[in-house]
């Protein structure tokens, strides 16, 4: 099991999964969707020790106290990418790499959102386009689209 770390420990630019809330105002975090499971990045930091996380398309800033209450691990990702996944992988989509808001949109649109499951189905010949099953449909994508999601096993 990963070590546990508090928030106002977490370094600016990784991902971490939220392992437990130790604070007063758990509901109000809960109603924000900081529960235990989720993932979440740390965008910036503060002199004063106020942490910025994004969750999905959502900013957060909590203050030093707040984040001393939270209690981090690192999620067991290995290097997955729907690109290389083998036919047959199953994947869970956790986030997007960075990428233009109109880029994010499109895939958005195509409903490859945080949290949905898609299963590689093919690959062409020479590697692009890449065929998956996603809400029960087929969608074929090019090599940058799947380059921009990030996605983990199931």
């Amino acid at each position: 099991m990963s070590k546990l770390i508090s928030l106002a420990e977490a370094k600016v630019g990784d991902r971490y999964t939220i392992a437990k809330l130790m604070c007063s105002n758990t509901q109000q975090l809960l109603g924000m969707g900081l529960a235990p499971g989720a993932v979440i990045r740390i965008l910036n930091r503060s002199d004063r020790g106020s942490v910025m996380i994004g969750l999905d398309s959502q900013r957060f800033c909590l203050n030093d106290e707040l984040a001393q209450n939270i209690l981090l691990k690192t999620p067991e990702l290995p290097g997955v990418n729907l690109r290389t996944a083998p036919v047959g992988t199953r994947l869970r989509i956790i986030g997007y790499a960075p990428a233009p808001p109109s880029y994010k949109r499109k895939l958005l649109a195509m409903g490859l959102t945080p949290g949905t499951e898609v299963e590689v189905i093919r690959h062409a010949p020479l590697g692009d386009p890449i065929d998956i099953k996603v809400r029960g449909f087929h969608l074929t994508l090019r090599r940058d689209e799947a380059d921009a999601l990030q996605v983990s096993p199931l």
